[in-house]
């Protein structure tokens, strides 16, 4: 969950490109670090994560606050090269708020593609939270030719993904990489919103634009967040129970802990004996 601080009215949220090698992870984060506004972005980085590379750089997607004076500031990690210790994804993964899973489409990448998912499933786990509990979109990279919906929603399928937002793309040239993180940042933020349970709406923040250097702020009708007078001394737990999840003999239960200024999110997994 995206760590809420009220008292300094900041939104950090992190989000992990994740895929195969490559799958364009890096090419990504370049295209999409050139496009940001220099004062806006801090330095990118790339640095050992023992036999791994790490590459990350934050950002904030607009230079004003939001109409309820809250700043919002996205950090983004990916892995670069080969892998040579998956643990090194897993610690990369958490506490993450938002996946964008990149994969190359090709028929010939399909089972490259469905390990790398698997995997991503196991590193989640062990964490205590599923994929379909953390906002995700699915990237077909490396399109170099126009993809049917019909075909993209084939290949989530095969993947276990339908659920996903699904977003062709071309790191090379830097075609949909924007939109795609428009589409997930999204995502998250409607997940900050959910957990602090403002009135329903149907507007969304806007997207990043990739026909200018710098991403548009957000919809300027973006709900606004609780103001510290709305929390005492005590922490506070709430139960989202539209989120709580099912499987077999898993129970997953989603709880949101506020304590003063900060707000965490916690997944607490139950085992019941269905013998």
């Amino acid at each position: 969950m995206a760590l809420v601080n009220h008292a300094k009215k900041e939104i950090n949220a992190k989000i992990v490109y994740y895929g195969p090698a490559q799958s364009g992870k890096g090419t990504a984060l370049t295209y999409i670090y050139s496009r940001i506004k220099p004062s806006l972005r801090g330095e990118l980085k790339c640095v050992p994560a023992g036999a791994d590379n790490l590459m990350f750089f934050d950002f904030s997607p607009f230079e004003t606050t939001m109409p309820n004076g809250y700043r919002l500031r996205l950090h983004i990690y990916t892995l670069t090269g080969i892998v040579t210790n998956p643990a090194t994804w897993k610690m990369t993964l958490k506490g993450t708020d938002g996946i964008m899973i990149m994969i190359d489409p090709a028929v010939e990448h399909a089972a490259e593609a469905g390990e790398s998912v698997a995997q991503l499933r196991d590193f989640l786990s062990a964490y205590g939270v599923g994929l379909h509990e953390t906002p995700a979109v699915l990237q077909l990279n490396r399109c170099t030719r126009e993809i049917l919906p019909d075909e993209m929603a084939q290949i989530a399928g095969a993947l276990d993904l339908s659920s996903l937002s699904t977003c062709p793309t071309n790191a090379a040239s830097g075609e949909g990489l924007l939109e795609a993180l428009t589409t997930l940042s999204r995502q998250i933020l409607d997940r900050v919103a959910l957990c602090d349970e403002p009135p329903e709406t149907d507007t969304a923040p806007a997207g990043l634009s990739s026909e200018i250097e710098t991403p548009e702020p957000f919809d300027q009708n973006v709900n606004p967040l609780p103001n510290r007078s709305q929390f005492d001394n005590s922490p506070k737990v709430a139960l989202l129970s539209r989120e709580v999840i099912s499987e077999g003999g898993t129970i997953r239960i989603p709880l949101t802990v506020t304590h003063g200024d900060v707000l965490r999110r916690l997944v607490v997994t139950v085992n019941v004996d269905l013998e």
